[in-house]
């Protein structure tokens, strides 16, 4: 019979024994894994929606809602999702290459989300499937272009859908993540109620109504913000009100010229920027900026929203990229009617110059007006940034860049707006480090089914602030050929790539 003392040794030297041979297993997995700080964290921070489906019921009829269900909704569009499901060291033990390679698409809700998973699980069986699709002389483009795009080590992705019936109340975001084997955050621009109002069939019980931006990341997301940008437009208000007879000749116009469906989309909330911050394997701290500028109003608020944006962001030290669907494409395109064709005119001093100018000469105002549109539109396609000439031919457009290239942040920094030879995957010049330019302006990132040849426009950019000479950007792409393999496009935008040197 063992003593009390004894018997409390042998308790002691067992527990001992079952915790060096947990620390063993511990240590020969993480061994494999690259070392003991390889752990994989599933981090969510704050739930995915604020709001019960009785909540959107309420929202949708346009009736004043209750201080409780205000403070539901702000928070909603106010807080970061955050799901950082993969440590950086698993993986991705170092930084295989001297450079950040980072990708921006306007994924047009994600509706074909199956194909765009399937450019990450396997790429090679994408080229295989679809080459047959392009022009043969495009094939090795498309094989290009889809691993440019699936060696992406940040992503930034537009019009993301989370639980709406036209996604098949699929998580887009989570979707895209999994399949890269990232981290992700998300930001809530819109609720969006149209299937409420126009009473569709809804499961409630996964119905969400979210709808956003989102950044993908291979490295930790150790934080997020969302700025709400100023607003120019009421999706809620506008969009239910009474249209006009104008408005019926302008939709009607787009489906018959361009094959373009103009939509109805009512919906609580406004545009915003998801800020996150990122932390690589060597330590380093980079800012990442999702952003989606107004397309329903005109080019002053647009500039006025990224005067909000950079002046939020006007501290930041190091590396930081902003990217997103600019909507720059020189207009608005929220419903119209004769009183705001004539009041727009009435504030434009470019027309006011104009109809001075040629009011002597009969039918010539008439005439010139017209002329000023198509030779202004000529000038924008594919080029928003092109000087403005006033009263000949303004670019309204221009102030965005203007302001983005003259802006100086606190370290003293300012965004690369370059164009060198050796630094630019297409033809030198204005922006072109960053962005794909072409003989005349820029690749095109949006063009309508049927464009009739000016309906193309640049509206997804990339604008990169190095930092004491690093992180400068690079072999700016535009991913065309790969978007318009699948049948009519993978999206109706084409995704962009840019590097940064490290």
């Amino acid at each position: 019979m063992l003593g009390r003392n004894a018997k409390k040794r042998f308790y002691l030297l067992f527990v001992a024994c079952i915790l060096l041979f947990s620390a063993f297993i511990i240590y020969k997995n993480t061994a494999r894994r690259g070392g003991p700080l390889d752990v994989i964290t599933s981090k969510v921070v704050n739930p995915i929606s604020y709001l019960y489906f009785e909540d959107l019921e309420k929202l949708s009829t346009g009736q004043a809602i209750s201080e409780e269900l205000r403070e539901k909704l702000n928070k909603q569009l106010s807080t970061p999702y955050i799901v950082n499901s993969v440590s950086s060291q698993i993986r991705h033990a170092s930084l295989k290459n001297p450079y950040l390679r980072i990708a921006q698409w306007n994924i047009a809700s994600g509706g074909r989300v199956d194909v765009i998973k399937q450019i990450f699980l396997d790429p090679k069986e994408f080229y295989n499937k679809y080459k047959q699709k392009v022009e043969k002389t495009l094939t090795s483009d498309l094989k290009k272009e889809i691993e440019l795009l699936s060696t992406n080590d940040i992503i930034f992705l537009n019009e993301v859908d989370i639980g709406l019936p036209r996604t098949n109340y699929a998580n887009i975001a989570k979707e895209i993540s999994r399949s890269l084997g990232y981290n992700y955050a998300f930001a809530t621009e819109f609720i969006e109620l149209g299937p409420i109002v126009h009473k569709q069939k809804i499961h409630k019980s996964v119905y969400l109504g979210l709808h956003g931006n989102a950044i993908l990341s291979k490295f930790p997301i150790v934080s997020a913000e969302v700025l709400s940008l100023p607003e120019c437009y009421d999706w809620f208000g506008e969009e239910l009100k009474f249209r006009s007879p104008l408005e019926h000749v302008r939709v009607a116009s787009a489906k018959t010229v361009f094959e373009q469906r103009i939509l109805t989309e009512v919906r609580r909330g406004t545009r915003n920027a998801l800020i996150a911050k990122i932390k690589l394997p060597n330590n380093e701290f980079v800012t990442i900026v999702s952003t989606h500028l107004e397309d329903r109003c005109f080019p002053s608020g647009r500039l006025k929203q990224m005067q909000v944006l950079l002046t939020k962001l006007r501290n930041i030290t190091g590396l930081l990229v902003i990217g997103g669907d600019f909507n720059t494409s020189t207009t608005d395109t929220a419903p119209t009617s004769f009183r705001k064709e004539i009041i727009k005119r009435l504030k434009d001093p470019n027309f006011i110059a104009r109809q001075a100018a040629f009011a002597a000469i009969p039918g010539l105002p008439i005439a010139s007006g017209v002329g000023t549109v198509i030779v202004s539109k000529l000038l924008q396609y594919k080029d928003p940034t092109y000087p403005s000439i006033p009263v000949i031919f303004p670019n309204n457009e221009r102030p965005l860049f203007l302001y983005m290239e003259d802006f100086r942040f606190a370290d003293g920094e300012m965004f690369d707006f370059g164009g060198d030879p050796n630094r630019s995957f297409g033809k030198a010049g204005y922006l072109s480090n960053s962005n794909e330019r072409v003989s005349k302006g820029f690749e095109q990132t949006f063009e309508f089914t049927e464009p009739r040849f000016i309906a193309y426009f640049k509206l997804d950019w990339f604008f990169v602030k190095p930092y004491k000479g690093r992180f400068k950007p690079y072999n700016g792409q535009t991913l065309k050929v790969l978007n318009e393999s699948y049948p009519e496009k993978i999206s109706d935008h084409n995704p962009i790539t840019v590097d940064i040197s490290l």
